[in-house]
């Protein structure tokens, strides 16, 4: 009983290795398969995209064209104007100052919010660092962009509000050097209202902030921001056709 029990588990165990070897084998041939399956549909879907970016890049140019004057962003006056990716400078003289303005134009647009009213294209509102250099100090603010709801012109239709403004030492290396901890600070909403017309307004009106630059900083900064955004769909499609 033992020899036919024995015979009959060695007869069960060899027909369960040829059914795996079987479903193994059979697994080696479908493997390929899949694989081309997997790649044509890899093929399908950057096609479908590098089409759907073409398409993207030619209406976005065509916004430039028509509404944003053209692919050569606006000046604004009086200041030299470097760029570095999304960082955006600006530089002259006033006297014996030195005087930088830093901003970044990521998120700057906010698609719920304001548009041209001309041309109806979202506009770029980025906030600004204002560097004012005598000597070895340098006199900050930092300043919100929003809208003038009480304006006639069109250069009266944006303003600035101080957020923030302190003395920090003069930068030692790059420009933009990032300002000590243990420099104080103050908000711009906690201010005698005397010395408010005259630290925020008067003081930097003399220096050339004032409504029609903010009106230049809008109009450039709506322009870069787009200009940096068709580059990224450029570089998004020159990736993904590699």
């Amino acid at each position: 009983m033992r020899s036919v029990a024995i015979c009959r588990a060695l007869s069960r165990a060899l027909q369960r290795q040829f059914s795996t070897a079987t479903v193994c084998s059979r697994s080696r041939i479908l493997h390929p398969v899949l694989i081309a399956r997997q790649m044509s549909s890899t093929r399908q879907l950057n096609n479908e995209l590098i089409d759907a970016l073409k398409n993207e890049i030619t209406a976005e140019k065509q916004l430039e064209k028509e509404n944003l004057r053209g692919e050569q962003a606006p000046r604004i006056s009086g200041f030299e104007i470097t760029t570095d990716g999304a960082n955006v400078q600006l530089a002259k003289l006033h006297g014996k100052e030195k005087i930088n303005v830093y901003f970044n134009v990521n998120h700057s647009v906010d698609m719920d919010g304001e548009e041209d009213e001309d041309d109806g294209v979202p506009l770029a509102l980025p906030s600004l660092t204002i560097e004012i250099i005598k000597g070895q100090q340098r006199l900050c603010f930092y300043l919100d962009l929003c809208e003038n709801e009480e304006a006639t012109e069109a250069n009266e239709r944006f303003d600035f509000r101080v957020a923030e403004f302190y003395i920090a030492p003069a930068s030692k290396g790059a420009e933009d050097e990032d300002i000590p901890e243990s420099v104080y600070s103050s908000s711009g909403k906690y201010i005698d209202p005397t010395l408010h017309d005259l630290l925020f307004n008067h003081y930097l009106a003399e220096r050339g902030f004032d409504q029609k630059f903010c009106r230049e900083v809008v109009d450039f900064a709506t322009h870069y921001e787009h200009s940096q955004y068709v580059k990224l769909l450029t570089d998004i499609q020159s990736f993904v056709s590699k």
